[in-house]
């Protein structure tokens, strides 16, 4: 191989890693953002709790759980949509 052909080479693997890259910058960013929502619902769940009268613990489990799944499936396409506009941009 020439060493223009080396030099294609690494430019080449250095574009296909640098989405890769970019994404294990954001991964600890990414999941504190989740886990601030997760803590935002759950807070509000506790305000809210009182309107909601009796509830059993299982009930209380299964709305805490909607709750949860709800903030990580949002946060899931904000993490997609920020990937979209790596591979884009």
């Amino acid at each position: 191989m020439t060493p223009d052909g080396v030099e294609l080479t690494v430019q080449s693997e250095g574009k296909q890693s640098q989405p890769s890259l970019l994404m294990m910058d954001w991964g600890p960013t990414l999941g504190a953002i989740r886990r601030r929502f997760q803590d935002i619902a759950r807070a509000e769940f506790r305000k809210q709790r009182k309107r909601l009268g009796v509830l059993s613990a299982e009930q209380e489990a299964a709305i805490e759980a909607l709750l949860i799944t709800t903030v990580n499936k949002i946060s899931h396409r904000v993490v997609a949509m920020r990937r979209l506009s790596e591979t884009i941009g």
